[in-house]
């Protein structure tokens, strides 16, 4: 028998047929390899197996609440009272939100708000120096 990982997947499922699952056994006895990976797929077995506790974010409560009292006021409202611009903000609103966690977008919004900040100065400099260029033609 030859090295075939999908059976021993089979072997530990025990969807092997017995006659297949001895041949198998007989295959681990000689093969080290095999007999590593048995060991590493029960082991990644175990592991699945085991619960682990997951630590809810202590703001979770809060944003139920607000979800909840969101739907509620959304429910209240009529279709006429539905402004163009409500469903427009509620259509992109899990967009801004899937942008947000985004890795390194905090990052582009500071440098964003960084260059922002000295548009108007470099702005002003080429205005001058506009200014200047545009005067000496005409003297």
């Amino acid at each position: 028998m030859e090295c075939n990982h999908e059976m021993l997947q089979l072997f530990l499922d025990r969807e092997l047929e017995p006659e297949q699952a001895k041949e198998l056994k007989k295959h681990l006895a000689r093969c080290r390899e095999c007999r590593q990976e048995l060991s590493r797929l029960k082991l990644m077995w175990l592991e699945l197996e085991q619960e682990e506790e997951l630590d809810l974010p202590p703001e979770l409560p809060f944003l139920r609440q607000q979800a909840i009292t969101a739907a509620r006021t959304l429910s209240q409202m009529s279709a006429g009272e539905f402004s163009y611009w409500q469903s427009q903000k509620l259509a992109w609103e899990p967009v801004t939100t899937a942008i947000t966690l985004i890795p390194g977008t905090r990052t582009l919004s500071r440098a964003a708000r960084a260059i922002g900040s000295r548009i108007p100065s470099a702005l002003e400099v080429v205005g001058k120096k506009g200014l200047k260029l545009v005067f000496r033609g005409r003297s």
